[in-house]
């Protein structure tokens, strides 16, 4: 299995099915794709049921594969994941699909002690690849997400019902990381 195969594997497991949340600031969401996020892609990409518009519909005719090269195209590609080390990627490609791009970019840079600027330049690529233990970046990753989960429900604590899903997935995600080879 390769290393987005193996980072998209443990999303897919994490994100699951349909969820039509109303607290999920995210709205419907399927196989880790969430309406608002299918909406800021466009039509080409988003208009999944071709009917001329992105709605629900769209999110409940997701199929896992068309789920996975959007999250792909959208959540790897961008960085690109293909040239960091697995469980590095692995956290990145997480992060990016549950948290964002941005918030994605920032965290890394955090766990890498670069200035977190959220652009994913030539400084995060020098500390990507001098990073002599990406391991414990990965690991650092998940405490900074940690952190940046209990913020979000201490500025709204609405969000406290996601807490345990919340935390559910970073016990599993290092996991994931601690067996990476």
């Amino acid at each position: 299995m390769g290393c987005f195969e193996r980072a998209h594997a443990f999303v897919a497991r994490m994100e699951g099915g349909f969820v039509d949340d109303p607290a999920d600031p995210g709205g419907t969401t399927n196989y880790g794709v969430s309406l608002r996020f299918l909406k800021a892609q466009g039509l080409e990409v988003g208009d999944i049921d071709g009917d001329g518009d992105i709605d629900a519909d769209d999110i409940r005719a997701l199929t896992p594969e068309r789920a996975a090269g959007v999250l792909r195209r959208a959540f790897w590609d961008v960085f690109p994941l293909d040239a960091v080390p697995d469980p590095l990627a692995m956290a990145v490609y997480d992060t990016a699909v549950n948290m964002g791009v941005g918030q994605a970019k920032r965290l890394t840079q955090n766990a890498l002690f670069i200035e977190a600027d959220g652009r994913w330049g030539p400084l995060t690529w020098a500390a990507v690849k001098a990073c002599s233990d990406p391991k414990a970046a990965a690991l650092a990753m998940v405490e900074r997400r940690r952190e940046r989960y209990a913020a979000l429900v201490r500025n709204n604590p609405d969000l406290r019902k996601f807490s345990r899903g919340w935390e559910n997935r970073m016990k599993a995600l290092e996991k994931e990381i601690r067996s990476a080879v």
